[in-house]
């Protein structure tokens, strides 16, 4: 990022803790799912609003929570502003962190999907980066039937995002015969499995035939001891087996944790 101080402190200015009464006030905009987590039929709820002027586009999205008490926090974003991407990105990142049950991408991804639906009734032309993927290096053409043109709503793949952040190690070549310890992603709930295999590549077909958003993300030449220590380091994050509901964080204490492997 070129200048991550511009950056830092249009975060901090465009983003805001959110109040009992704030929330009500919130409630009263709001169709229906802000309300199910005040009077705790839900546990929580993302949402959005879009106010149209004349030169821009402004953008407020929020989470809220009701699970020990009522909570929440807002951004306040310009469609098509500088760092735009980066700052949603953060303000999920920010959320992951305060709340357990938020995965930073999955809230990414909420927030953008129903920004789109703002988008089309504004009669924008909408299309996702994940729409688009089958069409690159095509020389596609797009025609748009939006008399305000086209917005292309980028959405994170976890698997894509996870195989970056560990440098596409999942690629390393196998040496026959060996144990590694491997990262995997369900890309609908977003947990990560901690294993072991002597080939994660097969062990992620296995698992891929029983549910097919199972993709494998890293992987690591080493022995099960270390499969153990990475269980126990994050047993209070456990879901279920060896599956874990993991932040960026944590990936990024892995990370470090393995960077004596391979």
């Amino acid at each position: 990022m070129e200048n991550f101080e511009e950056f830092q402190n249009r975060f901090d200015d465009i983003t805001f803790s959110l109040s009992r009464d704030d929330i009500m006030e919130l409630n009263k905009l709001d169709n229906g799912p802000l309300n199910n987590v005040i009077s705790r039929i839900n546990k929580h709820c993302y949402g959005v609003t879009v106010v149209d002027g004349n030169s821009q586009i402004n953008i407020e999205m929020f989470y809220v929570t009701n699970d020990n008490e009522l909570q929440g926090y807002i951004i306040n974003l310009i469609l098509d502003e500088k760092y735009y991407f980066h700052l949603l990105m953060r303000f999920a990142t920010f959320l992951a962190e305060q709340f357990e049950d938020v995965n930073a991408i999955s809230a990414f991804n909420t927030f953008q999907i129903k920004l789109r639906g703002f988008l089309e009734k504004l009669d924008f032309f909408t299309t996702t980066s994940l729409e688009l993927k089958p069409y690159l290096g095509q020389n596609a053409v797009m025609v748009s039937t939006g008399s305000r043109g086209i917005k292309n709503i980028i959405l994170i793949e976890h698997a894509d995002f996870y195989r970056d952040f560990f440098n596409k190690n999942y690629k390393l070549e196998r040496i026959k015969n060996s144990e590694y310890v491997y990262l995997m992603v369900n890309s609908d709930s977003g947990y990560i499995k901690i294993g072991t295999s002597i080939n994660p590549h097969y062990r992620e077909k296995t698992l891929h035939s029983q549910e097919p958003k199972i993709f494998l993300i890293a992987q690591w030449k080493c022995n099960k001891h270390v499969e153990k220590q990475l269980h126990e380091k994050f047993k209070d994050k456990r879901i279920r087996g060896e599956w874990f509901n993991l932040q960026l964080k944590d990936l990024k204490n892995i990370e470090e944790f393995m960077s004596n492997y391979n």
